[in-house]
């Protein structure tokens, strides 16, 4: 399971760090602060057996059967990511949590 810590920046904004940096750096460059495309990503994998493909910001993502594929899309160098379904989703449903929560200011 990924290791992943939420936490947001200076300025308020939704951030993550963790041991899995292409996950990582998906979820803040893919889908940032936005709870409507990370509840589309989420319904997307919660359809069993679906297969489908999320294009974003900097990644793209081919969801199987039992995996998801997390490739760069500017970088032919990056090596591409394989997290199971399972994972994806807990992660995803985590962090839509956290990007709900208002952030604290002062």
């Amino acid at each position: 399971m990924s290791d992943l810590e939420f936490f947001r920046d200076e300025e308020g904004n939704p951030c993550v760090r963790g041991e899995d940096e292409r996950l990582a750096t998906f979820i803040q460059t893919d889908l940032q602060g936005s709870v409507q495309i990370t509840s589309d990503l989420i319904a997307l994998l919660e359809e069993e057996g679906e297969h489908a493909e999320f294009n974003g910001n900097a990644h793209s993502l081919s969801i199987a059967a039992k995996t998801v594929t997390i490739e760069a899309n500017f970088d032919d160098e990056a090596p591409d990511r394989r997290v199971s379904r399972e994972e994806m989703l807990k992660v995803l449903i985590d962090w839509r949590a956290f990007i709900k929560e208002p952030a604290a200011h002062g």
